[in-house]
């Protein structure tokens, strides 16, 4: 008899004795039942799982605690299918400790392999369960083991919008939120569900506990880059979060956390970043440069946005500080040495050649990739090492009769292949 039977038959003892009194312990004792949740079971130590798959490879007689602990050899490369359904068939599935491991393995080991699909079958069988603690796993057997598992977690997490919330739906402990099964219907939910706010409320707990979840956190920003992209919707929490936690993709040995995701998802990303490090140059200018003519440089180089391809900004301490106050603090940007402390430089790259901008009265200056590739990434930056090894410089003379504008125009039109007009980059009094 279960402990829930026996909860029932002392109902019906409270019947004829003093309920008001009885009745509060006994739902105190069944609330208490409700919260029991399926942890991993203890794991054998690693020595005696493998005598134990010396023993079952070589035939040997397995013991009562030999059979139990099966289900942890079930994914070693020696164990074949065959194996795994020997194995299953040896397990007594109507004992709690064995169809728990049974249900661990399977949770910890999901995969898209013959092993796993045998294992979510042979659990999809099992009807009545004895054990309070697999009770609501099996209540939701389709959840879990039916062939449209994961369209039906990708509606539960849309339903519940939490991690712990859904393992709670189903008794399972914390632990197993680092499981394969579920990390892999947290993936499939961001590539499925385009609700942006659903997927930004998941993806706060996601960043939360990273550590938690580092692993899929390509495969989650790859979704939801494009979702992003789509809708227009999120973008700047985007960039924040995935640029914090899988670094800069352009540069960096973080951008090897970048080969995961797909060059769709890549090229989005870095177009967010080069229009965002476009935008908080020409925004800090406006607060520590005053003089008009940046209207005509930063129309001029919005121009050309779709051509530029990496970027990078060096900050004096005050240009930092207006940075910081401009909400770009996770940003990567670096420091700019012998310079004022209220300049900036911009540097950016259009086809085969790299272009430098200074956020005051300073030359723009153009540079082989060969000379200046370098600059991408660095933490500092001098104004000396700016000011060498250029092969083109203009001064920003006469803006308003576009003279710079026209000369630059012409030289990227004939260098790099890039035709604009003045009805592009014009701006008029």
């Amino acid at each position: 008899m279960s402990l829930r039977d026996s909860i029932k038959d002392l109902r019906n003892a409270a019947k004829r004795l003093d309920t008001a009194n009885f009745n509060p312990q006994m739902n105190a004792l069944e609330k208490f039942l409700e919260g029991i949740k399926v942890d991993k079971p203890a794991l054998p130590p690693e020595d005696v799982l493998k005598k134990l798959l010396t023993k079952y490879l070589l035939g040997e007689n397995l013991d009562s605690k030999d059979r139990r602990n099966l289900p942890f050899i079930i994914y070693e490369q020696e164990i074949t299918f065959n194996d795994t359904v020997k194995i299953l068939n040896v397990l007594d599935f109507n004992r709690t400790s064995h169809l728990r491991r049974v249900v661990s393995v399977y949770l910890l080991n999901y995969d898209n392999t013959p092993k796993t699909k045998l294992l979510r079958e042979r659990l999809n069988v099992v009807r009545e369960v004895d054990s309070v603690s697999l009770k609501k796993i099996f209540a939701s057997r389709e959840n879990l083991f039916m062939e449209n598992h994961m369209a039906n977690m990708e509606k539960i997490f849309a339903q519940k919008l939490s991690v712990a919330k859904v393992l709670e739906t189903f008794g399972l402990s914390n632990f197993y939120k680092a499981s394969n099964f579920i990390q892999a219907a947290i993936v499939n939910f961001f590539q499925i569900n385009k609700n942006m706010s659903a997927q930004f409320e998941i993806l706060d707990e996601l960043d939360a506990e990273f550590d938690t979840y580092k692993n899929i956190f390509p495969y989650i920003a790859d979704a939801l880059i494009q979702s992003v992209a789509f809708t227009n919707l999120g973008k700047k929490k985007c960039i924040e979060i995935f640029y914090r936690r899988l670094g800069d993709p352009r540069f960096g040995y973080m951008r090897f956390n970048w080969d995961k995701i797909s060059e769709k998802s890549k090229a989005i990303f870095l177009r967010w970043l080069v229009e965002d490090d476009l935008e908080i140059f020409f925004k800090i200018i406006k607060q520590t440069a005053l003089d008009r003519m940046w209207r005509y440089r930063e129309k001029f180089w919005r121009a050309y946005l779709p051509h530029i391809s990496s970027t990078w900004i060096f900050l004096g301490s005050d240009a930092k500080r207006v940075a910081r106050q401009l909400g770009d603090k996770n940003m990567g940007h670096g420091s700019l040495d012998g310079g004022a402390s209220d300049q900036s430089v911009f540097v950016f790259q259009i086809g085969q050649y790299i272009f430098s901008e200074w956020s005051h009265n300073g030359k723009l200056r153009v540079y082989t990739t060969e000379s200046a590739s370098e600059f991408f990434g660095l933490s500092s930056l001098s104004k000396w090492e700016i000011n060498e090894n250029f092969v083109e410089a203009w001064i920003h003379s006469s803006p308003g009769t576009y003279s710079w504008q026209k000369k630059v125009s012409e030289w990227l039109k004939i260098n790099c292949g890039v035709n604009k007009t003045e009805n592009d980059w014009g701006l008029k009094d």
